[in-house]
């Protein structure tokens, strides 16, 4: 991998004892990484994140992998290996259904598993090299570098943080679209809102602060209170 480009891999496994033995196995190879032990955990991970690529086990105390695997491919086009006990060909075959890019079965070989990794992660940088300009979008004054999940005002880094990016690039996808409470906090946060927008308000007043929206020329994030938002940019 280039040493601009640290690759994050989401490790999706119940057993933490496994989870901590596939975590320094890749770290020792140069790849950071997190850990959820649940399907709860990995949704506000996996939405809070945005891995490079994401390592499943089917079986979790919550759900399964199966299910997580089809969800996430909805939002991503990040590989997602399984790493599971499961070793029947049907199970091996739903896996690759729901969205899976690779099946293996624990025990597994190391040297296979780190191969399997680096493979699906190449073509990931292939693509992420050759569609560089795609991951960026500009509006005016303001730069969203996707790969680099950070936006940019007249140059500077706003120094947003992970949940505050996803924000920002949910309106911005949105132009001129309302977008409620609800449909942000259930697109970042990935589950039901349970009738708080104080999360929501909070990251939207941060978001214009930093990005200093109150002196902006050429974009505003409107506001419609006890509605929603709203992304504008003034051409």
């Amino acid at each position: 991998m280039t040493e601009e480009w640290k690759p994050l891999i989401l490790i999706v496994e119940d057993n933490e004892k496994i989870a901590q033995l596939i975590a320094r196995l890749l770290a020792r190879h140069g790849y950071e990484t997190l850990a959820a032990h649940s399907a709860a955990e990995a949704r506000s991970l996996f939405y809070g994140n945005h891995p490079d690529l994401l390592v499943l086990d089917v079986g979790l105390p919550d759900g399964d992998g199966y299910d997580l695997c089809e969800e996430f491919r909805r939002r991503t086009d990040a590989p997602i290996l399984f790493l599971t006990g499961k070793r029947e060909i049907d199970d091996k075959i739903k896996g690759l259904k729901t969205g899976g890019d690779y099946y293996l079965t624990k025990p597994y070989n190391r040297d296979e598993f780190v191969t399997v990794v680096e493979s699906l992660l190449r073509r990931v940088e292939m693509t992420r090299d050759k569609f560089t300009d795609a991951y960026k979008i500009e509006r005016g004054t303001l730069i969203l570098k996707l790969d680099e999940r950070k936006a940019y005002i007249d140059g500077s880094d706003a120094l947003l943080t992970q949940k505050e990016f996803a924000v920002l690039l949910l309106l911005v996808q949105n132009e001129n679209k309302e977008l409620t409470n609800e449909q942000i906090y259930e697109n970042v946060w990935g589950s039901k809102m349970n009738n708080d927008p104080h999360p929501i308000r909070l990251h939207i007043s941060r978001l214009k602060k930093k990005l200093d929206e109150e002196n902006a020329k050429d974009f505003s994030i409107f506001t419609e209170y006890g509605k929603g938002y709203t992304f504008i940019t003034y051409r």
